[in-house]
């Protein structure tokens, strides 16, 4: 069985509001209910409803299909900080594993 953290997609706070605002605002620009987002990438609606109010945390499969379904880019949600902060936090887990006392 999977490790639950693992499948969500869990930015920060500030960077998850910004990605379901993104995600509901093309949601609207397309003119297409939660119902209908909701049939479209077969997520139970009432989940829907507590991810895009930021209720729950939306895993990744659930981001990509809503990608999917409004053609976006998941790519166009991975911020220049967020890669830094992920490179970094390689640097030092390597570092570590160089050093097997640490």
């Amino acid at each position: 069985m999977a490790n639950r953290e693992k499948d969500h997609f869990c930015p920060d706070g500030a960077h998850s509001i910004l990605v379901i605002s993104r995600l509901n605002r093309v949601r609207l620009e397309h003119g297409m209910s939660v119902s209908e987002l909701a049939r479209r990438t077969d997520i139970d609606k009432k989940r829907l409803w507590y991810i895009l109010d930021g209720q729950r945390e939306m895993r990744v499969d659930e981001f990509l299909k809503l990608c999917i379904a409004l053609r976006m880019d998941p790519r166009s949600f991975v911020t220049r900080e967020m890669i830094e902060e992920v490179a970094e936090a390689t640097r030092q887990s390597i570092g570590r594993s160089d050093n097997p006392n640490t």
